[in-house]
């Protein structure tokens, strides 16, 4: 069977007592020499890596963690009996969801189709600060090209323009204002509470 090297730059087959490739004079000095049986296995581990690395354990707070995690890397939750996915299929979100903090300091893009947000969940950079907010304060889910919030507070609840949302999920509209852990009370919101403007699509 033929030996040979291969290029790591272009990928180039040369001959094994070449010092530098043919093709683009990369340094060949350190590389070892193969055959094709070699490298078919070599090609089919390094498929086997990246088939590895595209799958995730997702945490009920919405983070994605590496397919070895026993523990949450974003809130320490154990998740060694989550069945690890395949993250590309976690990310199917098809149109562009934002939220925007009123006070101008933070923007959060959607890009699984459902995280739990909160002091202790996904967004926590912003709302650890934020009192008034659940450490699991909210659900965002996108079906579709649509965006919809359930509330999952017990304490301090979760308003859309002002107003307490009821039971189960409530679909979102470019430009609603959300409140985490409160509202406006006499043309002022309470600083320990955390407010967001909604931006959809071609509106951002």
């Amino acid at each position: 069977m033929e030996k040979y090297k291969v290029c790591p730059y272009c990928g180039k087959h040369n001959p094994p007592k070449m010092l530098e490739c043919i093709q683009c004079e990369t340094d060949l000095s350190n590389v070892r020499v193969i055959d094709e049986e070699i490298e078919q296995k070599s090609v089919e581990k390094k498929e086997q890596a990246e088939t590895a690395a595209k799958m995730v354990r997702v945490c009920d707070c919405g983070a994605h963690n590496p397919v070895n995690a026993r523990k949450c890397e974003n809130c320490g939750e154990d998740i060694s009996d989550v069945v690890p996915v395949e993250e590309y299929k976690e990310k199917q979100v098809d149109d562009h969801f934002v939220l925007a903090s009123l006070d101008g300091a933070y923007t959060y893009e959607l890009a699984e189709p459902s995280i739990i947000i909160g002091r202790e969940a996904v967004m926590q950079e912003y709302l650890s600060a934020k009192l008034y907010v659940s450490r699991q304060h909210a659900e965002l889910i996108v079906e579709g090209n649509c965006l919809f919030i359930r509330n999952i507070s017990q304490t301090n609840y979760t308003y859309v323009n002002n107003i307490k949302i009821p039971e189960g999920k409530q679909e979102l509209h470019d430009g609603d204002e959300i409140g985490l852990g409160g509202n406006m009370q006499n043309g002022n919101r309470q600083d320990e509470a955390a407010y967001f403007q909604v931006r959809i699509g071609s509106c951002i």
